[in-house]
């Protein structure tokens, strides 16, 4: 596993697209923190680093779970790997580890460059830089509300097998739940709105129940003949 797992970044690293989108989820941290500016009041401030890190990286996670899940079905290098690996749960195992490795990291840093943004403006009493517990808990919420919308990624790209067709069904599920009150912010695509803040979101167990009902069915999904 830790072999497949290593391919797996390997290839992350080695393709363009994981690149290029980190590049955007960079640039529209700059834009958002140097063009669009921050809070005035502090405490608005820090109550707004988790959201501005999360959200803004979070997605764009997501996008690549979907295409680290779905590139070798375009390419249809899927089909060797499956008939070389013992088990095709191991290549959706190795796939989602390797995305939370690096959704990890990305949240992590984002999160990082807020916060030292948000000192440079209102200073570290303000941002509870001398409350270890706080800032445990705020990137802990992040990167962990950052790694649940990349397994969505690659859950639902491992459902779907078509990058095009989840990129379809992403905005109008999106769309769809903000307009209906009762799963605005408790569905699958708006849950990550609402999982982030400094003391978690109510959006947080919705994402994290929709991401294991996405898991368990990409397991389905990936028994699947290679057929398309």
């Amino acid at each position: 596993m830790i072999r497949m797992v290593r391919a797996e970044l390997y290839s992350l690293r080695t393709t363009p697209g994981p690149w290029l989108t980190l590049l955007a989820v960079g640039l529209a941290q700059l834009f958002a923190v140097f063009v669009i500016g921050m809070q005035g009041d502090p405490a608005a401030t820090w109550d707004g680093l988790g959201p501005s890190a999360g959200a803004l990286t979070g997605y764009p996670m997501l996008l690549l779970g979907v295409m680290a899940a779905t590139h070798e079905h375009r390419f249809r290098t899927i089909v060797p790997v499956l008939l070389t690996t013992p088990g095709r749960y191991r290549v959706l195992t190795a796939k989602a580890a390797s995305l939370a490795v690096v959704a990890a990291l990305a949240a992590a840093v984002s999160q990082t460059f807020w916060l030292g943004a948000a000192v440079a403006r209102h200073g570290g009493p303000a941002m509870r830089t001398g409350h270890p517990a706080d800032l445990a808990r705020l990137y802990a919420i992040t990167v962990g509300g950052v790694v649940l919308l990349a397994l969505f990624g690659v859950a639902l790209g491992a459902i779907l097998r078509n990058a095009a067709t989840a990129f379809v069904i992403l905005p109008v599920g999106a769309i769809i739940e903000a307009i209906v009150p009762l799963t605005r912010y408790h569905g699958p695509f708006t849950g990550g709105l609402a999982a982030f803040g400094p003391n978690g979101g109510p959006g947080t167990p919705f994402l994290l129940g929709w991401t294991v009902v996405a898991l368990a069915l990409a397991a389905i999904a990936v028994a699947r003949d290679i057929t398309d």
